[in-house]
């Protein structure tokens, strides 16, 4: 064997032994396991970086067959093949010099991709589509939660009401799931390119870092999607089992995430312009995501920095 393939080797297998870890972590601790398990690319991430992307391939592959052999082959599926690609690709964008942007697209892409390779994997082997038997679940509780209701001495026009709630809550969250995966996609690949990267530079590598968030300026386009897609909801709420009608509402969720990005950045701009103290910072972020009328502001407030460039960001032309 050459001896420029020790150095890969070690590193793979020290690294692949992290990711086993890992994943004991995320089934047997509680609490932090959660959070172990969104970074479980992440020494994958590190030896694509360091070594290229097909030892990462291989590592990946090795803690697999591992982890399938100390706890459940299932139980791989959902942390290799739900993580593992996140990895390879997070690994070999950052090898490659690519751009922040770049590197999220093409690792939302990934995960995005696992997620529904998951999916289709344990429907094949277990004879079932672990969503549909989760939203199956939720709608068999509400009969329970009604019940706990009724115990507190509720009224039954009230507990009608309440159940008609829920179901439509839940039926609304069924039309949203690709918007969801869509978004836990961004999420994970976020989490692991901050992390991988705070990691790489204890290592002595310096990876390009986002832009001060107070910068960030989403394309114009979003808002016109999101016109476009109220309007469609609109017209088509009389269809709600239409395909349409289901792709509408899920564009104009996801474009209403990005409007509330948007918000956030210019947010972030005035606590820097008027130098806001962080517990006043930390209580309008509080109400920010608790209160549904400072989100629907800060949604207003993106939507306005996006016609009018508050912030004079775009180029002059």
């Amino acid at each position: 064997m050459r001896p420029t393939k020790i150095v890969p080797m070690v590193e793979g297998g020290v690294l692949a032994a992290v990711s086993i870890i890992f994943a004991l972590i995320s089934v047997y601790v509680p609490v932090l396991g959660t959070f172990v398990n969104l970074i479980w690319p992440v020494p994958i991430i590190l030896l694509g970086v360091r070594h290229g992307y097909k030892w990462s391939i291989l590592s990946t592959v090795v803690a697999g067959m591992i982890i399938s052999i100390l706890m459940h082959p299932m139980q791989a599926v959902g942390v290799v093949v739900g993580f593992g690609l996140i990895g390879i690709v997070l690994g070999h964008s950052f090898r490659s010099g690519f751009s922040p942007m770049k590197t999220m697209v093409w690792g939302s892409i990934a995960s995005l991709i696992s997620k529904g390779a998951v999916i289709i994997i344990v429907t094949a082997v277990m004879g079932f589509n672990p969503v549909h038997t989760q939203t199956q679940a939720m709608s068999g509780a509400i009969g329970q939660v009604v019940e706990i209701y009724r115990s507190f001495g509720m009224n039954e026009a009230d507990l009608a009401k309440l159940a008609e709630s829920l179901k439509a809550m839940i039926g609304m969250m069924k039309i949203i799931l690709p918007a969801a995966f869509g978004i836990a996609s961004v999420f994970d690949t976020y989490i692991n390119f901050i992390v991988a990267k705070a990691v790489l530079k204890k290592l002595g590598q310096t990876i390009e870092p986002f832009p001060p968030f107070k910068t960030w300026n989403l394309p114009q386009f979003v808002l016109g999607i999101y016109g476009i897609s109220l309007l469609a909801v609109t017209w088509l709420h009389n269809q709600p089992e239409t395909i349409l009608y289901k792709a509408a509402v899920n564009i104009q969720l996801l474009a209403v995430v990005a409007l509330l990005v948007q918000g956030l950045a210019l947010f972030y701009y005035f606590t820097d312009k008027y130098n806001l103290s962080k517990i006043v910072k930390s209580i309008i972020l509080f109400l920010i995501f608790t209160n549904g009328l400072f989100s629907q502001a800060l949604i207003f407030a993106g939507a306005f920095d996006m016609i009018f460039d508050y912030r004079k960001l775009r180029r002059k032309a």
